[in-house]
């Protein structure tokens, strides 16, 4: 595979869409920096009791707490840009195609020397690593800065406070929560594979509404299997069950773990079995030979 030619064909995707791709993880972060500046600002400052509850992790910081406590913190500001993320994934795998057909630009981009295979691989790489990585980029940006603040604070509390500052800042491990964090972007990718090949199988079919068409067959199934069910005193339905448990952690969550921040990491990777794989790459394969054999 030509490597410049992988290369431009990923910066065509996020040129195309880079309003979504750049300037909303900008806005979001923006927004979760001002909420707690403007909190502060217009509020009553920091609560009087902060010193005390200082002291209470610090006298616990033996039994990991902090690093909990660390580890909840960084989750929850990542959240946002995640949940976010998802929402411009499920929008970006429904138009990649659909939006190229729709305005005639296929017949340009595909007149160009680039193997279809590498184009369906481009926009499936670009929706699930790059897209959802470039909001945890901007999760990170907005962390460090939370982390230089406390640094700072952390500074004068040492020298004014008779609190073991620094022994509670080591102790909350931030580093290796931190990259736990980001090592859940592949496993979170493998999950989703079939939801995301799904929806470019849609965008490339779909003549109008690709995401209409992406739920209704899903919707329409469902239903007709609970009729079914019904009619015939069946015992449960076997799609429904599947889909409801495949987005079940409820059972993952339950499980013996050694720490807290193995958690989401394990309960994702135990919904990925051989079946993602196989109904993943049947989309992916049935939307190439799509793009093959269908003029626009």
């Amino acid at each position: 595979m030509n490597m410049h030619s992988l290369q431009m064909n990923i910066q065509k995707e996020l040129w195309e869409y880079k309003r979504i791709f750049v300037w909303l993880p900008v806005i979001l972060a923006s927004l979760i920096v001002l909420i707690p500046v403007l909190n502060y600002i217009l509020g009553d400052g920091l609560p009087i009791n902060w010193q005390q509850q200082l002291n209470r992790i610090s006298q616990q910081q033996d039994n990991m707490l902090f690093s909990q406590i660390v580890f909840g913190f960084i989750s929850a500001l990542f959240a946002p840009f995640m949940i976010v993320a998802f929402i411009v994934q499920l929008y970006y795998f429904t138009a990649c195609f659909f939006d190229e057909r729709r305005d005639l630009s296929i017949v340009f981009w595909r007149s160009l020397p680039v193997p279809d295979s590498q184009t369906v691989g481009v926009k499936l790489l670009v929706g699930a690593i790059i897209l959802p990585a470039i909001f945890m980029l901007a999760a990170t940006i907005v962390l460090l800065l939370f982390v230089l603040v406390a640094l700072i604070v952390c500074t004068v509390l040492s020298v004014s406070q008779d609190i073991d500052i620094w022994g509670l800042w080591f102790s909350g491990e931030w580093l290796s929560n931190f990259l736990i964090t980001w090592s859940s972007l592949l496993p979170l990718s493998l999950w989703l594979l079939p939801v995301y090949t799904w929806l470019m199988l849609t965008s490339i079919y779909a003549k109008k509404a690709p995401f209409l068409l992406a739920i209704l067959p899903v919707t329409i199934l469902v239903i007709v299997e609970a009729i079914i069910v019904e009619y015939f005193n069946l015992a449960s339905p076997y799609f429904t069950v599947m889909l409801v448990n495949y987005f079940d952690f409820s059972n993952a969550i339950t499980g013996q773990y050694t720490s807290i921040s193995a958690v989401p990491i394990n309960a994702i990777m135990s919904k990925v079995t051989v079946g993602t794989f196989v109904l993943g790459g049947s989309f992916i394969y049935a939307t190439y030979w799509l793009r093959v054999n269908r003029g626009q």
